[in-house]
């Protein structure tokens, strides 16, 4: 009795499913504005990203220097995640998205 209602579930779920079709998403109409101001956001990040390392790797050579220690160690490896985060977030979206 469970087999065969399993069976009749599965078939009218791949029924409906094959339906549907093939979907492609599209932005939507005056769209330009936003998906402008969202490349000039990565576009920021970035730059802060590179502006950070470097002064991570500033802050790096004093302290070597001056032979103490600090956390410029720590602000390198976040500046280094922040742009891993801010280069896969694209990809990150659309894998989760896009089946």
């Amino acid at each position: 009795m469970f087999a065969a209602l399993s069976t009749a579930y599965h078939a009218s779920t791949v029924e409906v499913l094959a339906q549907i079709g093939d979907v492609k998403p599209a932005a939507p109409p005056g769209s330009e504005r936003f998906l402008m101001i969202m490349s000039w956001v990565i576009w920021g990040a970035v730059i802060f990203c590179i502006v950070g390392l470097v002064i991570a790797g500033a802050m790096l050579a004093y302290q070597r220097m001056q032979g103490g220690g600090g956390d410029a160690q720590m602000k390198i490896v976040g500046a280094m995640v922040g742009a891993v985060i801010i280069g896969l977030a694209g990809t990150l979206v659309n894998t989760l998205v896009m089946p």
